[in-house]
This record gives C-alpha cells, structure tokens and sequence, in this order.
C-alpha cells in the first residue's frame, strides 16, 4: 500500500487560503451581481454583501460551538469558545441575514445567484488550506487504508475529507450553473447550490469524527441523537433551501 500523502501542520495554510478566498469570493459576487438580470442599485448589494458577512460570521462561529458545545462547557477555557467557524454555519447565518436585510431595504427580487459562483470559488479555495493544515484545523477524515489515504500530521492515513468537497462541490456548481431550468428561473440556481451543499456535508460528516479515531488533542466532537450539529444543521437547511427552490420555480421565468 502506498504511503500516505503529507499535510503541512499549522495555521499559516489556513489563514492563508482563507483570506484568499474571503478576498477573490467578494470580487466574484461583486462581478456577477453587476451582471444579473435584475440588479440592485450600488448601495443595496454593499448592504447585502455587508450582511451576508455578518450573518456568515455569527452563524459559523455558533455552530462550531454546538458542535463540541459539552467539551467547551466541561473545559471552561476562553481560547476555545473563541477559536472555530463552520461554513454551513457561516451560509445558513449569511442566508438569514440577507434574507432579512432585503425585507429592510424593501428590494423584493431574488438576489442569491451572484453567489453561487462566489460561495463555490471560496469554498474551494478556502478548502486547499484546510487540507494542507494538518490536524490543527480539525476538518481530516477518519482512517483509512485507501490509496488516495492522506497523512494529516498524526501519522495516521485518513480520508481527504477537504479533497473529498473541493471535488463535490466544483461538480455541483457546473451541474447547477449550467442547468437550463434553474437559469430561467431567478434564484433557483442558488437554492439548488446551497440544497446541494448541505447534502454533501450531511454525507460528508461521516468520513469525519467522531464517527471514526480522531486525532490526538482533538477537539471532541458532540452527538445529538447520534448525528454532529452539522449534520442537524445540514439537514435544517436542506429542507430550507428545498422550500425556497420549489418557490423559485414557481415564480415567473425569465425568457
């Protein structure tokens, strides 16, 4: 059997792929928004970018901290209910937040397509330097003996959990993108998008632990009712955003 492929350890990957993709996933909504069909004036998409990035951080932060929410509290350590984000997290909260922020700015037209490309291009980036942190950034697989096994750091040949997504998510997005029934209708492309996403992080959890060894100095994982929070969470937004496709292809299409 091969040798594992190796990891980098540390934060630096990380915080580098993540302030890139926060960076060029802003430009790619910036660009698209300006094109859509139905364009909000300057100002509104500054309003609606600025809540989606609120929303994003309160909803990541919070569900990070469900999701090892009995260690934290046994712990009682400050550093650790600091540190943390979830994506789903960050899109449910950045939803919501948009969501209502529209109701505030009365704009009535669906506004989420610019972001499908944006949310697939920082997710994939954001997703190398997960992959290449090691197990400081607690996103690896459970072991492994596949060939295709990845060394995180703790000697131990595990599912390229990361990987796994990059892949996944950049086939959902042309499937989505290109899918001519949802162009016609606006809106739908980011419903189907993020209906999508949560499917595969439900999936995806189970390659993750604590449904397998984790790495040592770990942060546990919580079970509730034998699922993560993300995965409640991924199963919360996954009728969501279910509803909000079905009224998208409802509406009046675009020709």
């Amino acid at each position: 059997m091969p040798a594992p492929m190796h990891s980098l350890t540390g934060p630096t990957p990380h915080l580098i792929a993540e302030v890139l993709a926060y960076f060029v996933a802003a430009r790619v909504y910036w660009q698209f928004s300006r094109n859509a069909p139905v364009t909000p004036a300057a100002i509104d998409r500054f309003c609606l970018l600025a809540a989606a990035v609120f929303g994003a951080a309160i909803g990541s932060k919070g569900l990070h901290v469900l999701e090892h929410l009995p260690f934290l509290i046994a712990q009682d350590n400050r550093e650790l209910w600091i540190g943390g984000k979830s994506v789903l997290g960050g899109f449910l909260g950045g939803t919501l937040a948009v969501e209502i922020t529209k109701r505030m700015i009365r704009w009535a037209a669906p506004t989420g397509d610019p972001w499908v490309p944006a949310l697939a291009t920082g997710l994939c980036i954001g997703r190398i330097g997960c992959q290449l942190s090691g197990t400081w950034d607690t996103t690896y697989g459970i072991p492994t003996s596949l060939p295709w096994a990845w060394d995180y750091g703790d000697g131990v040949g595990r599912h390229p959990a990361a990987l796994y997504e990059i892949l996944l998510v950049a086939a959902l997005f042309a499937l989505v993108w290109r899918n001519a029934a949802l162009r016609a209708a606006p809106g739908a492309r980011f419903a189907a998008f993020l209906l999508g996403y949560c499917t595969i992080r439900l999936l995806l959890e189970f390659l993750k632990p604590p449904f397998g060894a984790a790495a040592p100095n770990d942060l546990p994982v919580a079970l509730y009712l034998g699922l993560t929070a993300i995965q409640w969470a991924a199963m919360v937004g996954a009728v969501a955003y279910s509803m909000l496709l079905r009224t998208r292809l409802a509406a009046p299409k675009l020709h």
